[in-house]
């Protein structure tokens, strides 16, 4: 009986150990960006004031109603992965930064930013 229990003690703390890196690992802080919106091929995309340009993910039935407005958005930082690899060939995947979009703020209706 003591062995079983310790046996299964050395089985469940690893897991639980691997488990709560994986969760810290998944877990995004969310942040606010700001700046102008537009749509180009389908995508939206937040150009800041400083230059700086995300592509966003999600919410685009309300994104749609903002484009070329100033708006702030609050979400998380990812990563989206794209590209297609034929069986026994080399990898054609890419990893692109994408904003995920958990709110939409509207600040102004013209772009100080283009």
């Amino acid at each position: 009986m003591h062995k079983t229990l310790l046996l299964a003690l050395a089985l469940l703390i690893p897991v639980a150990w691997l488990q709560a890196q994986d969760n810290m690992g998944n877990a995004a802080s969310e942040t606010t960006i700001q700046g102008c919106l537009s749509n180009s091929k389908g995508q939206y995309w937040l150009t800041e004031s400083n230059g700086t340009v995300h592509q966003l993910s999600s919410h685009a039935n309300v994104l749609k109603n903002h484009i070329g407005h100033e708006v702030a958005i609050t979400g998380t930082e990812a990563v989206k992965t794209t590209g297609t690899t034929i069986q026994g060939g080399a990898s054609s995947a890419k990893q692109i930064p994408i904003f995920r979009v958990k709110s939409v703020k509207h600040i102004a209706d013209t772009c100080t930013t283009k």
